[in-house]
């Protein structure tokens, strides 16, 4: 069985609108952990330089000219994993902050490990490697790390623009469903996109334009009932 990186697949499946090329790099990443594992540091570092550059963006988080570790701190700095309806909040946000941090300096002491002469490739053909082993374990890090990170930045992402935006999307099921009836999936490069979710993403204001249209037309609750 191929080796799937499956946190961050699950992740691109739930947010299709905001997963741009990460799939390419999941792809590429699961590649050479499977082909050629001593090439899986290079992978690793261009998904978290990907999800860095994502969430900065989000969270106006100015990098300067920090290293990888550097701006990975930045960015779990920068997050707020507090439960805003849990008397306990703050102390979510630190534990969390605190696992969240563990996890990213296992994966930097890996990457370090990774790159001490002859520990990935070039030894002596006696010499034992750790290539099998840093790759997988490298890709889990990295699985869970990025695919948390991005999972809290966007999702709150969506919920703000669901309040700005007027109507709730999970709310219009009914709407959302009698409008997917009317069009065909979207599919580029490989993902498939609902109708709905694409104009309530990209056009807020002509998705709740269609929504009221659709309310005017569909018959009430009584209505219905007087008809059956």
């Amino acid at each position: 069985m191929a080796y799937q990186l499956q946190l961050l697949r699950s992740l691109i499946e739930r947010h299709p609108e905001r997963a741009g090329n990460l799939e390419l790099h999941v792809r590429a990443l699961e590649q050479s952990i499977e082909q050629l594992p001593n090439t899986c540091l290079a992978s690793v570092r261009t998904i978290f330089e990907a999800a860095q550059a994502s969430i900065g963006l989000h969270l106006n988080i100015e990098f300067g000219r920090d290293g990888l570790p550097g701006r990975m701190t930045k960015v779990i700095e920068a997050f707020d994993f507090s439960m805003t309806d849990h008397p306990d909040g703050h102390k979510i946000h630190d534990e969390l902050s605190a696992l969240i941090k563990g996890i990213e300096e296992t994966t930097t002491a890996l990457a370090r490990l990774s790159n001490i002469p002859n520990m990935r490739h070039g030894g002596a053909l006696d010499w034992a490697v750790l290539q099998r082993q840093h790759a997988y374990m490298l890709g889990g890090l990295c699985d869970a790390l990025v695919s948390f990170l991005l999972d809290v930045a966007w999702s709150r992402q969506f919920e703000e623009m669901e309040d700005l935006s007027g109507p709730s999307y999970a709310l219009e099921s009914d709407f959302n469903e009698s409008l997917d009836n009317g069009y065909e999936l979207v599919e580029i490069a490989g993902s498939s996109f609902e109708a709905s979710r694409i104009l309530f993403t990209l056009d807020p204001t002509q998705y709740e334009a269609a929504l009221t249209e659709w309310r005017l037309t569909k018959p009430v609750d009584g209505e219905q009932e007087a008809a059956a």
